[in-house]
């Protein structure tokens, strides 16, 4: 399965329709308003994860905004865009992903990147990967 965090859902259909596989999409910032859910909640492996574009919680200012949100609907994974820039660290029991950008990376030192999560013996295990 897919989580897409943006920019725009039309893409995420697209990887849909092309790789017949789920894909789970948010809003973005350059999305139309009411087109498609600002956030969402799934249940994968026993395991409950927060997804967002990030801009409604200002992420390019800091994570505590989306820590508190993750933290307030019980979640144990928060992923999250908006910044292109890849990010993976657990702050007090809660993952906190940007899986960067496969596309348009950002940062001091810009890569494509994504991100494979696998849930192992209950435990997560994130890996940012580069394709470049």
């Amino acid at each position: 399965m897919i989580i897409f965090t943006g920019d725009y859902v039309r893409d995420a259909r697209f990887l849909e329709e092309k790789l017949q596989l789920p894909v789970f999409s948010v809003a973005g910032n350059c999305d139309a308003r009411g087109e498609e859910q600002q956030e969402r909640q799934i249940e994968l492996a026993q395991k409950k994860f927060f997804v967002t574009h990030g801009h409604r919680l200002y992420v390019k200012r800091g994570l505590q905004s989306l820590y508190y949100r993750a933290q307030e609907v019980e979640a144990q994974v928060a992923i999250f865009g908006h910044t292109h820039t890849p990010f993976c660290q657990e702050v007090e029991g809660i993952w906190l992903i940007n899986p960067g950008s496969p596309t348009y990376p950002r940062g001091l030192n810009p890569k494509e990147t994504y991100v494979i999560i696998n849930v192992e013996n209950n435990r997560i295990f994130p890996m940012v990967l580069s394709l470049n």
